[in-house]
């Protein structure tokens, strides 16, 4: 059994019945040091398998669990082996755990729990569960069907890579956790001034015994405050300090990011905020089943509805896109569908701008973003070349559309020259005049329809 010195400090909390679950877990967390509640779960976990709590007490103990890391999903939190082994065991049982008033309230309390929905219960006391959960008839927190033991089974197996023992082996599973499986898994506090040496072996069963270092999880380091810092770099930029230190552990956690609450419709605010730390989210999203979900709120963060919802001024809000989208094309990269959206949209922003000093700044963006992209060979200029153009005449009256508008007509010159240059080494030089008079013709012409641009 697991121990913890500091046991007594807290274990009067597990007799109150007249508070909600979540008073009673912020108060566990007020008596219990940051870098001391990990530990001090894990003797909340011996308790409950040593069945050595009254019922009141398993439920309380259990919200706690729950609690600590209600911030990701239930199959992350790192005391899911035990929520799912007490539910099973429980569960085979169910004729018997409904005629037992205490087994049935805590089998409702874990079936909550582990169809991801323990919020239910945190502003109801022990006492109110008590009187709706041990009515055997429907209660709207049951939600037991929602409990997917098979889908817990095969993720736990995939994550920790459970092995079955050899023939000859004692019959347990072991499950092997590396450093980075650590990080993925739990939010343990950092050690202080010194590493714990000595391994704490604490058993979880499922079907047999299972043997979990949970020492090797001691190196996991101030998640509670990422997850604080990327909150704040959803409302306001954050200092050279708090961004380098984000950055730093994003480095260190290739999964941070999955640990963070981050969803896509959080994704513009950090963009607007935080432009280099939106990148290394996104890069760690990459392999996400959501990462369409992601890039579609990439396309629409220069939606001028989105000026309803944000503070920060458009011309920011498309500099911080094009940062990130520009970071993002070497890595992903980018579809050339995605690219094409995302630069009509731009478009469709500039032109719906009735802020003349605004849309001018807006198009001179576009004009610099669109000469990078293509000076790196990123776009195709034939596919974009006739709505660039169009861009380029509609606001002919700033340079840099000007600008542009030349750098594309001597793009195609020099394509059609190297064409035609091409055919007449095919000819051996017998079109070499023609050559030239298709040269100076051209040239006249885009210098002809330049100074339209420019003189417009």
């Amino acid at each position: 059994m697991a121990t913890f010195e500091g046991t007594p400090t807290f274990q009067n909390l597990l007799y109150i019945v007249d508070q909600s679950f979540e008073n009673i877990a912020v108060a566990f967390r007020g008596l219990v040091p940051e870098q001391k509640r990990f530990e001090a779960a894990c003797a909340l976990m011996a308790l409950l398998e040593d069945d050595e709590l009254q019922a009141n007490q398993r439920v309380v103990s259990l919200y706690i669990l729950y609690h600590l890391y209600n911030v990701v999903p239930i199959h992350q939190n790192p005391f899911l082996l035990l929520f799912l082994n007490l539910y099973k065991n429980l569960f085979s049982n169910l004729p018997f755990v409904k005629s037992n008033y205490e087994l049935l309230v805590e089998f409702r309390v874990e079936a909550l729990i582990l169809a991801n929905k323990g919020s239910q219960l945190s502003d109801k006391t022990p006492t109110d569960i008590f009187t709706q959960f041990a009515s055997t008839n429907d209660s709207p927190l049951m939600d037991t069907e929602e409990v997917n033991i098979a889908g817990f089974e095969h993720y736990i197996k995939r994550e920790f890579d459970v092995r079955l023992p050899h023939k000859g082996e004692r019959q347990s599973s072991w499950i092997e956790v590396d450093d980075l499986d650590a990080r993925e898994i739990s939010y343990t506090p950092a050690p202080q001034s010194s590493v714990v040496q000595e391994k704490h072996i604490i058993t979880v069963g499922i079907d047999s015994e299972i043997e979990w270092d949970y020492n090797m999880m001691a190196d996991f380091t101030d998640r509670d405050d990422i997850r604080l810092l990327m909150n704040k770099a959803l409302q306001r930029a954050l200092s050279i300090p708090e961004e380098e230190y984000v950055l730093k552990q994003f480095e260190k956690n290739s999964k941070l990011i999955y640990h963070c609450n981050f969803s896509p419709e959080k994704l513009p605010y950090l963009i607007e905020n935080n432009s280099r730390v939106a990148v290394e989210a996104l890069l760690q999203l990459k392999s996400s089943p959501q990462i369409g979900k992601y890039l579609e709120a990439l396309l629409t963060i220069n939606d001028p509805k989105r000026s309803q919802q944000s503070s920060t001024e458009p011309v920011n809000r498309m500099r911080s896109s094009m940062e990130v989208v520009n970071q993002l094309i070497t890595p992903f990269p980018l579809s050339p569908e995605f690219l094409h959206s995302y630069l009509s949209n731009c478009v469709r922003a500039c032109e719906e701008c009735r802020n003349r000093n605004i849309q001018g700044r807006q198009v001179r963006l576009i004009c610099v973003f669109l000469q990078s992209l293509i000076n790196k060979n990123i776009i195709d200029v034939n596919r974009f070349s006739i709505e660039i153009q169009a861009f380029c005449l509609q606001f002919s009256r700033h340079r840099e559309a000007a600008e542009l508008f030349r750098f594309l007509l001597n793009l195609q010159r020099d394509a059609i020259s190297e064409d035609v240059l091409s055919e007449g080494a095919i000819l051996n030089g017998g079109g070499g005049d023609n050559n030239n008079d298709t040269d100076n013709s051209g040239e006249h012409g885009a210098n002809g329809d330049l100074e339209k641009c420019e003189l417009s």
